[in-house]
């Protein structure tokens, strides 16, 4: 015989190690594929698929019960599902773009050979737009680094053309300054340009692009620091693929001075 007494809450019964359908009682509703065990152990072992369909909730009689999810545990279950693939997703492009990257680094140094050993000379004009009020602060700064530090597949010729609304006398005549300055490496040359009637940075290289007689033209602009070599291969890109325009990628330089440093191993 089997041995069983009477659970005082619920209206049902309970078996030692046997599961007990919940039925109605006292008046209260029945509970449906609900299956209650005297020990945890027990219920986790009747759990359906290995709990992946099912819980086990404790009951104020001692018993352990296992049920079904409802519709908000589901519901639930399928958001993370969601975030889970959307992570992976995510996981996996950030994986293929530092991948990518190393590739193309690796692959950088041949290219960049390839451009030293050209024999082709050519001029470059570099153009780079400016509206001053604001930019007054770090235009000298971004000349002396495309002068001195830029490498060029042949001279190359600074062009800073800018707008302002009212006359800037200080810094205007520093720019003047550098003009007529010998200081540059490699015979490069300098000139400083203010379209009057400007009110926008297309306006500025539109006047600029006039006056430019050099062959290949290089836009900047007025916060940008290039890398050292990066004139070279975007010539040495033009030139391999036979198009008439390239555009190189950027990053923050002063990343960790900022708000978006916020990782060691931050970019590039």
């Amino acid at each position: 015989s089997i041995s069983a007494h009477y659970a005082s809450a619920g209206g049902g019964a309970r078996v030692f190690g046997l599961p007990i359908r919940l039925a109605g009682a006292m008046g209260l509703k029945p509970q449906l594929n609900i299956d209650c065990y005297d020990s945890l152990a027990v219920a986790l072992q009747h759990r359906r698929l290995q709990g992946w369909i099912s819980s086990v909730r404790f009951r104020d009689d001692g018993t352990f019960c296992v049920r079904p999810y409802n519709m908000f545990e589901w519901l639930f279950a399928g958001m993370l599902a969601v975030m889970t693939v959307l992570a992976s997703v995510t996981c996996l492009c950030v994986a293929f773009i530092f991948l990518r990257r190393m590739l193309r680094r690796c692959r950088r140094g041949s290219h960049l050979a390839d451009a030293r050993k050209m024999k082709e000379r050519t001029p470059i004009a570099a153009v780079i737009p400016c509206y001053l009020p604001n930019e007054q602060d770090i235009i000298e700064d971004t000349v002396d680094w495309i002068m001195r530090e830029v490498e060029s597949p042949g001279p190359l010729n600074v062009c800073v053309v800018y707008n302002t609304p009212y006359d800037l006398p200080e810094i205007e005549s520093r720019l003047k300054e550098l003009e007529v300055s010998g200081k540059w490496p490699e015979g490069r040359r300098f000139r400083a340009m203010r379209v009057m009637e400007s009110k926008s940075k297309a306006a500025n290289l539109n006047a600029a692009l006039k006056t430019v007689v050099e062959p290949y033209v290089v836009i900047y602009d007025a916060d940008h620091h290039p890398d050292r070599d990066s004139l070279l291969l975007l010539w040495e890109k033009m030139l391999r693929k036979g198009v008439d325009c390239v555009q190189g990628s950027y990053y923050m330089r002063n990343l960790s001075d900022n708000q978006f440093g916020c990782s060691p191993c931050a970019f590039p």
